[in-house]
């Protein structure tokens, strides 16, 4: 969250105190994110990074994956993650009088400016780091994770706030962009498709590197079972119009023998700008916005909506573009 919940700071740092046995001596609250709040918090020396969810649905899904960046840890995989501590009986997460919190080592690095025009050191890390979790899958099959269904939730909601005046003037693309989402989706249900465990949001913001370039792959709230297009597309989604060159260097190091589907990335993609459109939509509804925040969400709307689904075909242009140059085997055009 970018702007803390109404809570009892001393009564959630009394309340972590007491689950963690730790001398907590500072709490400070971190502002990223949309659906939880974070916190820096301190034992002498020693950082901690504690995650807050209000609550429902939000907590619920994420608390299903904390076992996973649990078991990623255990099994020493070649990229840092923010692996849950346990409380004092053994829990990976905890309820709270402001919601629910996990706890987590405090990781190095920051987050560098222009995603994805980073260096290609970096890129050349994150597309390894994909390589790897894609490869793991069967070492995580005693994580249960939801599996991709295809669904388009956004569709019904969208269509009931077509009248906001928001969304009036992109009205009639909102239904075309609904219409070709819906075509997708009969498409890729009829694919023969190969699961993975994707994090399915590897991008920007989620990613800190280090001053060696070393990685930290952060927010695993949505990490599901889903086709490799899912993270592979995530690499193309960014401020248009966007730069090739993450998903380029991914495929580089992804094996060569795994068919991908153009329908699928084009499915993940658009559905990831309506997502983040709807979420806008929504946003702007909440009786608590100040002024700065509805103009952001009013920004986004355009920004991380109808701009992306306006350069859709260029995107894809873009995937087709770098599968062929890497001489790929089985592409679905």
């Amino acid at each position: 969250m970018l702007v803390e919940p109404p809570l009892d700071r001393a009564l959630l740092l009394e309340s972590v105190r007491d689950l963690y046995s730790l001398a907590f001596d500072e709490l400070r609250f971190i502002p990223l994110g949309w659906v939880s709040a974070g916190y820096e918090m301190r034992v002498g020396d020693d950082r901690y990074f504690l995650k807050l969810w209000p609550g429902g649905r939000d907590a619920s899904d994420a608390v299903v994956r904390l076992p996973l960046a649990l078991r990623l840890h255990s099994l020493g995989f070649p990229t840092r993650v923010p692996f849950p501590l346990a409380t004092k009986d053994g829990s990976l997460s905890a309820a709270v009088a402001a919601g629910v919190v996990a706890l987590f080592p405090f990781l190095p690095g920051a987050t560098p400016a222009g995603w994805p025009r980073w260096p290609a050191a970096v890129l050349d890390e994150i597309g390894r780091t994909i390589a790897a979790l894609h490869a793991a899958t069967p070492e995580l099959a005693s994580v249960v994770l939801p599996r991709e269904r295809f669904e388009v939730p956004v569709a019904d909601v969208l269509r009931l706030h077509l009248a906001d005046l928001a969304v009036r003037a992109d009205r009639v693309a909102v239904m075309d962009q609904l219409e070709r989402l819906e075509h997708l989706q009969s498409a890729v249900r009829r694919l023969p498709s190969q699961y993975v465990v994707c994090h399915a949001d590897l991008l920007g913001s989620n990613i800190l590197v280090d001053a060696d370039n070393r990685i930290s792959a952060l927010d695993w709230d949505a990490a599901y079972l889903a086709p490799p297009e899912l993270d592979l597309a995530m690499l193309l989604h960014g401020e248009q119009p966007t730069d090739d060159q993450a998903f380029r260097r991914a495929l580089a190091v992804y094996p060569r023998d795994v068919p991908l589907s153009e329908d699928l990335f084009a499915f993940f993609l658009l559905r990831r700008y309506l997502d983040d459109y709807t979420a806008r939509v929504l946003r702007l509804h909440q009786s608590d916005l100040d002024p700065a925040e509805a103009a952001d969400a009013r920004d986004g709307l355009r920004r991380w909506g109808s701009v992306q689904w306006e350069q859709l075909d260029r995107t894809i242009g873009l995937v087709r573009s770098a599968v062929l140059d890497d001489r790929r085997i089985g592409y679905r055009a």
